[in-house]
């Protein structure tokens, strides 16, 4: 019987067919990815939205049972006290760790009496952050933690003025304000009814940028403690690239906001802080009204209608964009 030895042609890949393909799916990657990364980014710019909606609505079911909008806090020269942020809690779902607290004493101490306070100011509430922001508690370096606090991503409107809403004796040589009031006030409870300009023209609460210092507390935006960090004012326009004064204390030079360096003008008081609305979202910034609506406000929002729609007393008008 003849055999014959049969040979089979292997087939396989040659260099230049596998760069090619190679080539190929790095471009399907370079076209996918921004597509994929602005799906995300719309996806958290939802949850952002939804956010601030729920906090509204915390606001009107704290109105409705209290007759006033949550106190914004204490003068915080005067005083440490819990911001508004603590007594919304039972509203947004938070009622148990709302039954910790003991609000006759300082809500940021290392004194026995403040001990059940030091829960929350670390708890990670999803409703108070923006998703496109990273979480992030402050004073790490403060091992008894008496002073840690969570940053969080959004603030109450203060007005057109600074969160003292008081004279700012001019300090940036051109300070031009007209004060007509704000939904919120330290130590002092408003109403819905104060609001003559009406709830749909008035701005309740806004996104704040988050220090992403772990070990820092100067010029702190947003903490759920004190009155000096839980508020935004209008004097300055939204994703303003201008110098914000921070109060008592500015951040440190290694103090980052999600890449974005802030600059920073200091004078002597918390009071004289003049905290600007900031966001990771692209042009923009999402903003809560007064009567539970949420607007996305272009940054290049004209800056006197902007100043506009933080005031409850103008005799204003203002329209947003959606």
């Amino acid at each position: 019987m003849d055999l014959r030895r049969v040979t089979h042609k292997r087939s396989a890949f040659t260099l230049i067919e596998l760069l090619v393909v190679i080539a190929i799916i790095a471009t399907l990657v370079a076209i996918l990815l921004p597509a994929v990364q602005q799906a995300r980014e719309a996806a958290r710019r939802s949850t952002c939205k939804n956010n601030l909606k729920q906090l509204a609505l915390a606001m009107h079911n704290y109105h409705d049972v209290n007759n006033t909008l949550p106190l914004f806090g204490i003068d915080r020269d005067s005083g440490d006290t819990f911001s508004w942020y603590a007594r919304i809690l039972p509203y947004i779902e938070q009622s148990a760790l709302y039954d910790t607290l003991n609000f006759s004493a300082r809500p940021n101490s290392c004194d026995a009496q403040s001990l059940p306070n030091r829960p929350f100011r670390t708890a990670l509430i999803p409703t108070m952050m923006c998703p496109s922001e990273n979480s992030v508690v402050g004073e790490q370096n403060d091992t008894g933690n008496c002073w840690q606090t969570r940053r969080l991503s959004y603030s109450a409107n203060m007005g057109n003025s600074n969160i003292g809403q008081e004279n700012p004796n001019n300090w940036d040589g051109v300070w031009t304000y007209n004060f007509e009031g704000a939904p919120f006030k330290m130590g002092q409870c408003k109403r819905f009814a104060d609001i003559t300009d009406g709830l749909s023209n008035t701005l309740l609460i806004a996104e704040v940028p988050i220090n992403q210092n772990s070990n820092g507390w100067q010029g702190g935006y947003a903490t759920p403690i004190l009155a000096a960090g839980a508020g935004f004012t209008t004097y300055l326009s939204p994703n303003t690239t201008a110098s914000i004064d921070s109060g008592r204390q500015c951040w440190g030079a290694n103090d980052d906001f999600s890449g974005r360096k802030l600059l920073c003008h200091k004078f002597n008081t918390w009071q004289s802080a003049t905290f600007a609305s900031m966001s990771l979202h692209q042009g923009g910034v999402q903003t809560a009204l007064c009567d539970g609506s949420v607007r996305f406000v272009s940054e290049n929002i004209d800056l006197r209608e902007w100043r506009e729609a933080s005031t409850t007393q103008g005799g204003k008008v203002t329209s947003f964009n959606n």
